[in-house]
This record gives structure tokens, C-alpha cells and sequence, in this order.
């Protein structure tokens, strides 16, 4: 299935991709920054039995900036949800190289809405970059009357921004999208945007921004 010609990056990322195996049903681009010193190379797919890499990084230079462009797809079929989980998915590829990786800011085109294993994913992704980059402070003590008011712990978490936008939902049980998981995107600093046909329409469901 192609990918919506409204995921732009991704099909620019495609056509500089050499190495992308055939008929792969989902793709996905990530674009991070900085540039993390990687040069260009193939990813292993997660799940060694697959056969065939799990994509491709290709280093770029934008705005005058150093990047990455990580480009994924799935290794398996949607009939091995079941068996091995999420491990054949286009972003379990790219949370395994990003495993670790420090970045500042992360945009990603992806054919299909994530799972709810992915969803989980990239929430503990960008979760544990904010923590390790929140800053500790007090507020200042104050005083009325006789008594000495101590300012309390603020915790700052750093500006990282994180874009998510995809073409197609994905509805294959038992992991297919649901409301829950996009909340919980949206909750943790994910900005996501999507045509209207790939969002959820249950109640519950986070407004996300039309494409």
C-alpha cells in the first residue's frame, strides 16, 4: 500500500532510500536532531528472523544543521502480531537504534497510525529525554507575618519538540489504535496530525490535526 502523498518527508526520504526491500505495507521516516555522529549504514531488523534489514539511516543537512533521517518499515506480516508482538514494526526499528540516543527534537511520517505497543513506545521515548533533561529548581521562600513560607520543587522540562503524522489507520487486533493510546501521546508532548479517514472516531479520542 503506497503511503498518502500528504506525508511529503516520508516519500522524500523513500527516493533516497537504496536499500528498501519490496512490499512493505507500513513505512515510516524519523527525522532527528542533532545529527548524532552516525553516518550512513542499514539497520538490522529487530526480529533477527525476518530476513530481509529493518531500514536505513541517512545523514542530511537541513537549515544548516546537522539531522538524521531514519527510515523503517515493517519486516513482518500483520499475522505475526499475535506471536512476537510489535518487534516485526516499522517504529520498534527506530526505538532500538534510537535505544540510549540523546536528541533535541524528532518528526515523524509514518504510512499507519502507531499501535498500542508502538504508542507505548514512543511515549516512554520522548518521556525519558524530557526527564533527562529537566532542570530542578525552588521557588523563592516568602514571608507573611511570622512565618517563613519555603518555596516548593519545580521541575522543568526542556522544550523538546515531537511531531507525529501518518496517512492510514491501522486496525489490525489485537493491537489496533485506540483513543487511549493517542491521549496518551498527546499527554506526554507528541503533536499529531493525521487526514480525518485515519483518526479514530470513538469517543475519547484527542483532537488531532487534519492533514
Amino acid at each position: 500500500m503506497a503511503a498518502d502523498r500528504r506525508l511529503v518527508r516520508l516519500h522524500e526520504a523513500l527516493r533516497r532510500c537504496p536499500a528498501q526491500p519490496a512490499n512493505r505495507v507500513v513505512t515510516m521516516v524519523a527525522r532527528v536532531t542533532p545529527a548524532l555522529g552516525v553516518g550512513i549504514r542499514d539497520l538490522p531488523a529487530l526480529d533477527r528472523g525476518a530476513g530481509i534489514s529493518g531500514g536505513t539511516v541517512l545523514p542530511t543537512w537541513i537549515d544548516g544543521a546537522g539531522a538524521l533521517e531514519i527510515v523503517t518499515w515493517n519486516t513482518g506480516e500483520a499475522s505475526d502480531l499475535r506471536r512476537y508482538g510489535n518487534r516485526s514494526h516499522a517504529e520498534a526499528q527506530f526505538f532500538e537504534f534510537m535505544r540510549g540516543r540523546e536528541f533535541s527534537s524528532v518528526d515523524i511520517e509514518i504510512s499507519h497510525s502507531p499501535c498500542t505497543a508502538c504508542a507505548d513506545m514512543l511515549v516512554g521515548l520522548l518521556r525519558s529525554m524530557k526527564a533527562k533533561g529537566t532542570t530542578v529548581s525552588r521557588a523563592p521562600s516568602r514571608r507573611v507575618g511570622h512565618r517563613v513560607y519555603v518555596g516548593a520543587r519545580i521541575e522543568t522540562p526542556p522544550d523538546l519538540p515531537a511531531t507525529l503524522r501518518w496517512g492510514a489507520l491501522f486496525e489490525t487486533p489485537p493491537q489496533a489504535t485506540t483513543p487511549q493510546s493517542l491521549r496518551a501521546l498527546q499527554a506526554v508532548g507528541w503533536h499529531m496530525a493525521a487526514p480525518r479517514t485515519a483518526i479514530p472516531n470513538d469517543a475519547g479520542t484527542p483532537a488531532i490535526t487534519l492533514l
